[in-house]
């Protein structure tokens, strides 16, 4: 059957439909593929986690479509086609309204995703989730939500070497005649696309030397004196020891002056601190790099899952003192007991929304390794009631618990108290929600905010009664490491004054 004569047939009923193409090619890499589209590209999205199916693909959005967006409670679509905006009173009425409006039809592609909705929600959020109030000092103004809906998807297959392109067009209510021009248009840009990809293009080259000094700090500032998160540590620990709370995770945000841009600091980061959720979003005015090792709901096929991470050590410098740090973290007590109710407070928030009897831990306290540090992970699974939207399952888990703490609450509330500026992205989660009605999401750690030449960089530490302050403290510039020796190599090669300069892998 003529393509175009196919995709009329499938269009009735719907109005968006998708025309695809796919190409083997065993010379493009994902990142070379932004790299020639980025004009036009916004996001990346990335798996380092070879055990797992993301790894198999890397996913590019083009040409936005619509962005739903989010500050101080007014949620608006804006919908650039039809120049018009829309406002709603919810997170889930917006996804649930657009969905409806979009009336998808899914392409016949099996990818993990295949389009939709791609963003953040920022930590600040749960002050609609939960009724609480804001911080006193927003002073990056960030939305609570921001995301993005792409008209062009491009999805490489790692496995196959395949790439597949998804180009999405609105039908709406137009006559047999205006959709076949519609698909011809959609057809001839796919091909554009493959023909700029073909296209030789000289891409600037870089190197990492396997002995890059640890040179990160350097000229990175914090929002906390040093004394004075260590005196907050110990109001925690009073907190705790009155019965407020169990646990409370205390932390203090990084800056560093950049001349880099966003996909340039991700190229490296990619390198230096590979992770099972790896992301590149650029939202103009700012952008969102990171690299996150922990989950923070996934629903797939009406399957839940979390994956708590709680407990860390740096990495050995050989593999004796790894495995000796490895053994000394499963048994170490009072990490245990951290990660332990941290699991507890995952199984009651997926408890929430699943299926009564349907909650599980199948792995519990497992070591993983990353680049610079190492965790204990496990992971909560369950079945989403049919009355429950993914929204709703997403805001049942949020925030993680892994960067708030227990009760949840009450724990935020101190947090609110005691840190010095509203979190923005960090203790968030980046998400995906697919036309398809699955989603994942990541809890916004290992990464950085870019915004008007700066890059800001945040880590935490769990407080408990026994907590060290000094340690504690530690245990945030540990955790941020990667990202100050991400910050100082992408600057170094891709800075300003190294822009006329080439380097060669």
């Amino acid at each position: 059957m003529n393509k175009i004569l196919q995709l009329l047939e499938e269009s009735s009923g719907y109005r968006t439909i998708p025309v695809t193409y796919s190409f083997y090619t065993d010379t493009l890499t994902p990142i070379q593929i932004y790299d020639r589209l980025k004009d036009e590209a916004v996001y990346l999205l990335e798996s380092g986690d070879h055990a797992s199916e993301w790894s198999r693909y890397s996913f590019i959005g083009l040409h936005p479509f619509l962005t739903l967006q989010e500050y101080q409670e007014s949620v608006s679509v804006t919908d650039h086609d039809q120049q018009t905006h829309t406002s709603y009173p919810s997170l889930k009425s917006a996804f649930e309204e657009t969905f409806n409006r979009l009336k998808v039809k899914l392409p016949e592609v099996p990818l993990p995703f295949q389009g939709g909705g791609v963003g953040f929600v920022s930590y600040d959020a749960v002050s609609s989730f939960e009724n609480m109030n804001r911080h006193r000092n927003d002073d990056l103004e960030l939305p609570d939500y921001h995301f993005l809906f792409c008209r062009t998807l491009i999805a490489f297959d790692h496995k196959t070497n395949q790439v597949h392109i998804i180009r999405y067009v609105r039908t709406e209510e137009e006559n047999e005649q205006m959709k076949s021009n519609a698909f011809k248009e959609a057809q001839t840009q796919i091909y554009e696309l493959v023909e700029r990809l073909s296209a030789r293009k000289q891409m600037d080259l870089f190197f990492i030397d396997n002995q890059e000094e640890e040179q990160g700090a350097q000229g990175v500032t914090s929002n906390y004196d040093k004394e004075d998160f260590k005196r907050d540590v110990e109001t925690i620990k009073e907190y705790v020891l009155s019965g407020d709370v169990f646990q409370t995770v205390l932390s203090q945000r990084f800056a560093k002056e950049m001349s880099c841009d966003g996909f340039e600091l991700y190229r490296v980061l990619r390198h230096v601190n590979p992770s099972p959720y790896m992301f590149y979003l650029n939202f103009e005015k700012y952008e969102v790099v990171g690299s996150s090792p922990e989950r923070l709901i996934q629903v797939a096929n009406k399957k839940l899952e979390i994956h708590p991470i709680a407990g860390t050590r740096k990495r050995g410098n050989d593999q004796a003192e790894d495995e000796a740090l490895a053994d000394e973290l499963m048994n170490d007590e009072k990490e245990k007991a951290e990660h332990f109710m941290l699991v507890d407070l995952a199984r009651n928030d997926i408890g929430k929304v699943a299926t009564y009897g349907t909650v599980q831990v199948p792995l519990l306290t497992e070591v993983t390794r990353f680049s610079h540090v190492m965790h204990m992970i496990s992971k909560v699974t369950g079945e989403l009631r049919e009355d429950v939207h993914p929204i709703e399952a997403f805001q049942a888990a949020f925030p993680a618990g892994t960067l708030s703490g227990a009760p949840k609450r009450r724990a935020m509330e101190i947090i609110q108290e005691l840190e010095p500026n509203a979190r923005g992205i960090y203790g968030g989660g980046v998400v995906y929600y697919g036309f398809d009605g699955n989603m994942d999401s990541c809890i916004t750690i290992r990464s950085v905010l870019l915004k008007d030449q700066f890059a800001y960089v945040q880590a935490g530490a769990g407080v408990v009664a026994d907590s060290d302050p000094e340690m504690e403290w530690q245990e945030t510039v540990n955790k941020a490491n990667a990202l100050f020796k991400t910050l100082h190599i992408a600057d170094r090669i891709f800075g300003k004054e190294q822009k006329e300069d080439t380097y060669y892998a």
